[in-house]
């Protein structure tokens, strides 16, 4: 199985890695319980939809960080995470399997997960995820960098 993301990393040469997961993962716990390889906990990341009176937004985070509405008011005005129809509408995928490098809306990456080493994502698809380069983001995903996690 050829998943979408692998087109646009391989069309970067970007290296990655495709994790296979034993079940459908929702939740970084999830992630560490289904992944068929050994996984780094500290790198899985998670990309959240959220809507807001300018659109939708993705926000790509570490997955132990948590969202600071407070923070995030000052870069998209007042936002909420997005429905889960939203969230098929807009990525054209559930919760838990949005891939940043996918989405078709503006993408916003919190400061604290380009100091990873690498970084663990969704692909698109429940059953598996992503990890490349952190430095390497730059080269596939346009975005900006801020400051929205408590």
């Amino acid at each position: 199985m050829v998943l979408m993301v692998e087109d646009i990393l391989d069309g970067a040469s970007v290296e990655y890695r495709v994790m296979e997961l034993t079940d459908r993962a929702v939740s970084v716990d999830d992630v560490i319980q289904f992944s068929k390889e050994e996984i780094n906990p500290g790198e899985i990341c998670k990309t959240i939809i959220v809507k807001s009176k300018v659109g939708f937004t993705a926000l790509f985070l570490r997955g132990s960080d948590r969202v600071s509405f407070k923070k995030l008011k000052g870069v998209t005005g007042k936002a909420r995470i997005a429905s889960h129809e939203d969230v098929m509408e807009v990525s054209g995928v559930m919760p838990g399997a949005v891939c940043p490098l996918l989405v078709p809306v503006p993408v916003i990456v919190d400061w604290k997960l380009l100091a990873l080493d690498r970084v663990n994502f969704g692909s698109g698809d429940h059953l598996y995820g992503v990890e490349m380069r952190s430095a390497d983001l730059n080269r596939v995903l346009d975005f900006t960098v801020t400051d929205f996690t408590e």
